[in-house]
């Protein structure tokens, strides 16, 4: 009569092994999930960003005066705009010495239902 001592260990290494795989790849996944979450937020930064910066851009190619005659700047006021899922909006006010204009764009948007924004402020001479 054989009698065995180890019956049952190679079984018990198995699901060791798969409970183990199972727990990794879990985590892995876990991982690449929350990665492409931090990637699309940081996609929408980039975004707001370049849409604020392309804003003052065009703010700065006219004259501050057609500017403020047209409304596209309101010293002391704001304008406010849409474009895709950013909202925007243009401060103006005058600093001292009253040749200066502090423009600041801020864009926001919804992003897991909850606001984010993004602000860009400059000084400008005006003459």
């Amino acid at each position: 009569m054989k009698i065995y001592r180890n019956q049952g260990f190679a079984l018990l290494d198995v699901v060791l092994a798969l409970f183990l795989f199972t727990l990794g790849f879990a985590a892995l996944y876990g991982l690449s999930e929350s990665a492409m979450k931090e990637a699309e937020q940081a996609l929408r930064i980039t975004e707001a960003a370049n849409h604020a910066q392309s804003i003052l851009e065009s703010l700065a190619n006219e004259s501050w005066r057609d500017n403020i005659d047209t409304g596209h700047c309101l010293p002391g006021g704001e304008v406010r705009g849409r474009e895709g899922i950013f909202h925007w909006t243009i401060y103006t006010d005058w600093e001292l010495p009253e040749e200066l204009l502090r423009v600041r764009v801020e864009i926001a948007w919804l992003e897991q239902g909850s606001e984010r924004k993004y602000t860009l402020e400059s000084l400008y001479a005006v003459q």
